[in-house]
């Protein structure tokens, strides 16, 4: 029979969702957004079959067709020229219908409040995929390409206008498309949809349901609702699936961080003090870890932010292996008053000696 101890401690999630009920589970992965560009590029750009699925119905609804394969492309273009200004998209996909056709999404999450050169910077995304599909002496034949903005609002659109808002090569006084014209940028302004409560769920179409999730599945207010798109539909179970994923690969992540620190000998650490790493940066990216994991338990303000970045190695290992009682600001000041203690006090013995 199996130790269920030793499972516990292999995997800090499982025991941690072992004590929480749905309601506190809800609420743990109510500190996750989804806008957010890593918990975005997990969800939506993972390789995975939960992933896959999540895309193919998203952009099926979103398109109105029926995708049939998605695969994951590179998103940061390599530069053809040393003063060519660098270009990292958030998600590109290419994605193939059930028609044989095959396009080019670029997914663009714009979490922050708009600005005038976004529309910019937009545009040179979207001509920049354009060009990379072009080579020296082919024709000017490039997969279509279709960019889908997330943003909470745009200013220069006025309340009314609806949340979806389609741009294309169109002739000017009929609106009338390009000839093979090839290109659209689709905005999505997310807090529209919170027109959408005033009628059930079930009427909603999906990508509204992802669009909505996807801007409000953090907010207090919005649980009732969110916890009811969960309960009726698939996806939206699946995004919040991608949610436990990303905390199960968080809290991995730390466990791992944890062990490597246990394989250190104890007596140079205390008598000798830490060696730094070879890799430049590695203990900055050990104090990031511990910011995203705190931030997931409580609102890290400025001056806890500060506490962990002025920590050495040998006080942020103490830091690490006390993690587990931490989940309040009050806890946090608790465990860095008793480290900072705690060193005055070594730091005193040893000069009492």
């Amino acid at each position: 029979m199996e130790n269920t101890n030793e499972l516990h401690n292999d995997n800090p999630l499982q025991s941690l969702t072992l004590c929480l009920d749905s309601a506190q589970i809800r609420q743990l992965l109510a500190t996750i957004d989804f806008r957010e560009n890593d918990v975005f590029r997990h969800t939506f750009g993972s390789e995975d079959e939960l992933s896959r699925r999540i895309r193919i119905a998203y952009l099926s609804d979103l398109f109105l067709c029926r995708f049939v394969r998605t695969s994951m492309m590179n998103t940061e273009p390599v530069k053809n020229h040393q003063g060519e200004k660098g270009i990292r998209f958030d998600l590109l996909i290419k994605a193939e219908d059930d028609q044989g056709n095959s396009l080019v999404i670029n997914l663009e999450m714009q979490n922050y409040q708009m600005s005038d050169s976004l529309a910019m910077r937009s545009q040179g995304y979207l001509s920049r995929i354009v060009a990379d599909q072009l080579c020296v002496g082919d024709p000017y034949e490039f997969n279509p390409v279709i960019q889908v903005m997330l943003t909470n609002h745009v200013p220069q659109i006025q309340k009314n206008d609806g949340y979806l808002h389609d741009y294309r090569y169109t002739k000017e006084e009929k609106a009338v498309p390009l000839p093979d014209e090839r290109c659209r940028i689709l905005w999505v302004e997310m807090d529209k949809l919170e027109a959408l409560e005033k009628k059930p769920v079930e009427e909603w179409r999906l990508s509204e349901k992802i669009h909505y999730t996807v801007r409000f599945s953090h907010a207090a207010e919005k649980q009732k609702i969110i916890q009811e798109l969960s309960e009726k539909e698939e996806i939206i179970q699946m995004l919040e699936e991608k949610k436990m994923d990303f905390l199960r690969d968080t809290n991995l992540a730390l466990a791992r961080m944890r062990a490597k620190f246990d394989e250190r000998d104890e007596q140079v650490v205390y008598e000798k003090g830490i060696a730094r790493g070879k890799e430049e940066g590695k203990l900055e990216g050990q104090k990031m870890l511990v910011k995203l994991v705190l931030r997931q338990r409580m609102t890290l303000n400025e001056w806890e932010e500060k506490q962990i970045d002025e920590l050495d190695e040998e006080k942020l290992l103490d830091l690490i292996q006390s993690l587990d009682a931490i989940h309040t600001s009050e806890d946090f000041q608790r465990q860095i008053h008793d480290k900072t203690n705690q060193n005055v006090h070594m730091k005193q013995t040893v000069l009492n000696r």
